[in-house]
């Protein structure tokens, strides 16, 4: 899950899609999940609206923290989901190969940063309402692989 600082909408997607796939996969399934951000400072700590609106959803983020994307870990990842079509041409820029990883969760995710708790509340739950297609793409590339 990619987004741009990674301390808001990629943490968010990370921890739903990390439920949505034990839901769907059942607990102790072989898929990692993780996020990073396009121009992110390494380190930093989710945002205290990210950190709200997933507490409210039963998911502690508290001790997440942000990555940058190299190009390292764009090449280990089988799928790429951005939040944002900028962010798609900005990944498919690192990879040398397997661009077609790369995509957007369905439609573009707007930031919240700089905006009140109800937009972090929004963005987690559109977030959530995309999760399904993605939950679905993920399970069709994996196959039989699903352990």
């Amino acid at each position: 899950m990619v987004c741009h600082a990674n301390i808001c909408r990629s943490p968010m997607a990370e921890a739903l899609l990390r439920r949505a796939l034990d839901d769907r996969l059942g607990p102790g399934h072989s898929v990692a999940v993780g996020s990073a951000g396009t121009c992110a400072n390494d380190g930093q700590p989710p945002s205290q609206g990210a950190i709200r609106a997933m507490e409210l959803r039963g998911i502690d983020i508290r001790h997440f923290r942000s990555s940058d994307l190299t190009a390292g870990m764009a090449g280990r990842a089988d799928l790429i989901y951005c939040m944002e079509g900028g962010q798609v041409r900005g990944v498919r820029d690192l990879l040398s190969g397997g661009r077609d990883r790369v995509r957007t969760m369905g439609e573009d995710v707007p930031d919240p940063i700089g905006h009140g708790q109800l937009a972090y509340d929004a963005i987690a739950a559109k977030i959530e309402s995309l999760l399904p297609r993605v939950v679905d793409e993920i399970a069709a590339f994996l196959g039989d692989r699903v352990c």
